[in-house]
């Protein structure tokens, strides 16, 4: 089993570990700072050695580190892992921006998001029915004043479902979560609008940061 030291602390950009598999390009470290890449998540880059990895893969407990090339390394091997950091903190503003959004949107107009996904640049809410433009501008109106209001961004494991984390932006409700996000609304910057699609009748609302 890999500990995750990024749900520890989201913040750390090194550390060393050890070698438990190895697979082909592949290791398994005993534990890692390096976030895999889900369905809505692009996932960790950086370097384990001075080699950089092309992402990483949960697999049951493990999570595997992948390489692009041939790696040189053996079982029980400590390796020094560097986090490509300023990919991960735009993906924890990024997250932090959706959540933050999705507050609004529900406390102040019932309108609950259904998923989300964060992408490179950008990151999406869908909402399964249509949505006003002057809902739309309201609740990014409200998010950006929560910004500059310093709310409390905290996440935290379940009491009762084991492996199931929770995230909650200041009042507004908790939204289950498997990722990582800032401290406090202030470091997310400002969101704005890229565009508002209907997709088969739901509402997909994409965003940005700045």
């Amino acid at each position: 089993m890999t500990e995750l030291i990024y749900y520890e602390d989201q913040y750390k950009k090194e550390i060393e570990a050890k070698i438990l598999k190895i697979e082909g390009n592949r290791v398994v470290l005993d534990k890692t700072i390096f976030i895999p890449q889900t369905n809505t998540e692009p996932g960790d880059y950086g370097k384990i050695n001075n080699m950089k990895i092309a992402g990483s893969k949960k697999e049951a407990q493990d999570i595997w580190h992948i390489f692009p090339k041939p790696i040189p390394f053996q079982e029980e091997n400590t390796v020094k892992l560097d986090l490509d950091w300023n990919k991960r903190f735009s993906a924890m503003r990024l997250h932090s921006a959706l959540h933050l959004l999705a507050g609004p949107f529900d406390k102040n107009f019932a309108k609950r998001a259904v998923a989300g996904a964060l992408k490179a640049n950008h990151a999406y809410l869908v909402f399964k029915e249509e949505i006003g433009d002057e809902i739309i501008e309201k609740a990014l109106e409200q998010a950006n004043k929560d910004i500059q209001n310093n709310l409390e961004i905290k996440s935290y494991w379940d009491e009762n479902r084991e492996g199931f984390r929770w995230t909650k932006v200041g009042d507004y409700a908790p939204i289950p979560d498997g990722g990582l996000h800032v401290k406090n609304t202030k470091e997310i910057g400002k969101i704005s609008l890229v565009c508002k699609e209907l997709e088969q009748g739901k509402q997909k609302i994409t965003i940005s940061i700045d």
